[in-house]
C-alpha cells in the first residue's frame, strides 16, 4: 500500500523554516526512539515519545503527535507487553517516514 506524504499545517506560514528544521531532525529523533526500544529503556522511551508528541503537535503534525502519544501512554502502562510497545513504535516510525516539510 502506497502511503501519501504528510505535511505540516504550518508549512505555508512564517513558521515554515522551523517546520523544515523539525522535519530534518526527525530521523535522528526516531533513531533515538528505536534505540531506546531495542534497549528496553521504557523510561527513556516515554520521555522521547513525550518530547516528540509535543513538538510534532506544535509544528502542525497532528497525526504524528497522536502516534507519539500512543507510545508514551503504552510506556506508562505497566501492563503493556514488549510486543505491544514494539508495534506502537513501528507504527510511529511508519508515520514519521511520511512526514514532509514541503
Amino acid at each position: 500500500m502506497i502511503q501519501e506524504p504528510v505535511y505540516s499545517t504550518l508549512r505555508r506560514t512564517e513558521f515554515a523554516e522551523l517546520v523544515d528544521l523539525f522535519v530534518g531532525e526527525l530521523p535522528l529523533r526516531m533513531s533515538v526512539i528505536e534505540q531506546l526500544m531495542a534497549a528496553g529503556d521504557r523510561e527513556g522511551l516515554c520521555r522521547a515519545a513525550h518530547q516528540l508528541k509535543g513538538s510534532a503537535g506544535g509544528y502542525g503534525f497532528g497525526d504524528l503527535c497522536l502516534y507519539a502519544g500512543r507510545v508514551e501512554a503504552l510506556c506508562r502502562d505497566r501492563r503493556t507487553t514488549g510486543d505491544q510497545l514494539e508495534t506502537a513504535v513501528d507504527e510511529l516510525s511508519q508515520q514519521a517516514s511520511r512526514v514532509r516539510a514541503k
